[in-house]
């Protein structure tokens, strides 16, 4: 059985080449070119062997950058191999724990494995110091290559229920792109660290030899400098998660194979029955209810948890020009940002609903509560974040004098972008991806109506905020008295100009509720 599925394996792989003229040039091109790259990349690696001590240092970082590909990359790209889904094999009779062997043994058989194999060669060349040194580079480097895939495929079979679903993947595409948003602040970060750099990495080396990641990594180095105990303690701790992982790769490989059809019954988050959900777990009225739908739109929709997603991670770049170009008043502005980004993201909050705005209307539910309802999400979480980004970005900056001029400015933009989304999620709903659709589409022609509405809200909300951006200006530039007067007039003008606007989306609510919904039913 191993043997067929590797036969198996060959054979898609044969396949690429089978398809069409073009995409076997383009499987060529490709293959060249990455060919060319690890053949590259191994040869730097065997280069360290005539230094031991950069060796320690790079060798098990890579290896442990290494395994996290493996982990991550098959989760992003999951569906083009279709080796990776057990549950294909489930109408076989096939014992669980040889078709475990046979898939890794499948997997090894495949181009990444095979760069893999040849990176690790430049890996093990690089250890050939000694005889014991490279007896156990040779034992090591496999022991962690064979980890990286195995932990790929039980994460891989982990995530087989999700990430066949469109809901599973425009998820996994949400965590693609926050791990994109994070990889350029970090790039900036290690360029900017200079002559500290060695420093930083030789003390990550050496907090990654001792975690999973770096034990099979970093084994040859100690035999290489004489610290034979040592290596072969994380030898054999490389060893002890190999097993480890292969027994709960084949645990999970066992419950699909027996049973694959219990993952597509598994709980989704769905209700169920007579059970309704959030709206059984909050008040019993029509603001509780309008609320409740908003959370469960933030659970279940992926439309809304890109937002959500987005919304605490982007105030964090503001550090990255503080860390690495001496920008000292960025970080002061974490708390505002949130706090604008919390109010104005409401501002075409209903179109996301589409047809479903009829419930409110046959139901009779009031502008007043369709208003108050939508925001009070967003304003238990605007509680959590705002006051923390504050605290966090004047606490990094080290002006602790400007905390009462960052507050009053956060709660300034907050209500002011409240104000403007209860008025305009009325008056200039615009068209946004249906429901069922990818968030990442863009529906036709919409861009332009897209980037005016998305520019009133920004400019609006900041004229609104106005008079607390300018009292924080003159505290930030030494103003006494200001920051305190920033504070009260921002806590101030935020609370009525909020209110002010939610009463004013209300009313417009009532007025055109139905021509509402026939915009929404054309968009």
């Amino acid at each position: 059985m191993v043997a067929h599925l590797v036969r198996l394996k060959l054979t898609l792989l044969r396949n690429i080449f089978k398809r069409s003229r073009a995409q076997a040039i383009g499987a060529v091109v490709g293959i060249v070119y990455s060919a060319v790259l690890v053949a590259g990349l191994a040869v730097i690696l065997a280069s360290f062997r005539g230094s031991l001590d950069a060796a320690r240092v790079v060798i098990p970082l890579a290896g442990a950058a290494g395994m996290v590909l493996w982990t991550v990359v098959p989760l992003f790209s999951f569906g083009s191999d279709p080796t990776l889904d057990p549950g294909r094999f489930a109408t076989f009779a096939v014992p669980h724990r040889t078709l475990a062997i046979g898939l890794l043994a499948a997997a090894l058989v495949g181009l990444p494995a095979i760069a893999s194999v040849v990176l690790s060669a430049g890996i093990v060349v690089a250890w050939s110091h000694t005889l014991a040194s490279t007896i156990v580079a040779v034992v090591a480097t496999g022991v962690g290559l064979m980890t990286a895939i195995t932990t790929s495929r039980w994460v891989s079979a982990l995530m087989t229920n999700a990430i066949s679903s469109r809901r599973g993947r425009d998820v996994i595409a949400v965590l693609g792109l926050l791990l994109l948003v994070v990889i350029g602040p970090v790039i900036s970060i290690v360029a900017n660290v200079g002559a500290g750099l060695r420093d930083v990495a030789t003390a990550a080396a050496g907090v990654v030899a001792w975690t999973p990641l770096g034990w099979a990594w970093a084994a040859p180095g100690d035999v290489a400098a004489g610290h034979l105990g040592t290596g072969l303690l994380r030898l054999a701790l490389a060893a002890g998660l190999l097993v480890v992982v292969f027994r709960l790769w084949s645990g999970v490989l066992r419950g699909e194979v027996d049973n694959p059809r219990a993952v597509s019954r598994s709980d989704s988050g769905a209700s169920s029955g007579d059970d309704l959900g959030l709206l059984a777990r909050l008040p019993g009225t029509p603001l509780g209810a309008v609320a409740a739908r908003v959370l469960t739109y933030w659970r279940r929709d992926p439309r809304y948890q890109i937002s959500m997603a987005m919304t605490p991670v982007m105030p964090l770049a503001l550090l990255i020009p503080f860390y690495t170009g001496d920008v000292a008043w960025t970080p002061l502005l974490m708390g505002p940002l949130v706090a604008f980004l919390l109010g104005w993201s409401e501002h075409n909050g209903v179109a996301y609903e589409s047809d479903a705005l009829w419930l409110h209307i046959v139901s009779g539910t009031s502008g007043r509560d369709d208003r108050r309802g939508r925001l009070l999400p967003a304003v238990f979480l605007a509680a959590v974040l705002v006051p923390l980004y504050v605290g966090v970005g004047v606490g990094i900056g080290g002006r602790w004098d400007l905390l009462p001029a960052a507050l009053g400015l956060s709660v300034a933009l907050l209500g002011a972008g409240y104000a403007v989304s209860s008025v305009m999620n009325v008056v200039l709903p615009y068209p946004v991806p249906a429901s069922g659709e990818s968030p990442f589409s863009a529906p036709p022609g919409a861009a332009g109506i897209t980037i005016a509405a998305q520019s009133i809200a920004s400019l609006t909300t900041i004229v609104l905020a106005s008079p607390a951006i300018l009292l924080a200006w003159f505290a930030w530039q030494g103003s006494p008295g200001a920051g305190w007067a920033a504070c009260l007039v921002g806590v101030a003008l935020g609370c009525v100009v909020g209110v002010t606007g939610v009463g004013v989306g209300a009313r417009l609510y009532e007025r055109r509720a139905p021509e509402l919904l026939a915009a929404l039913r054309r968009t």
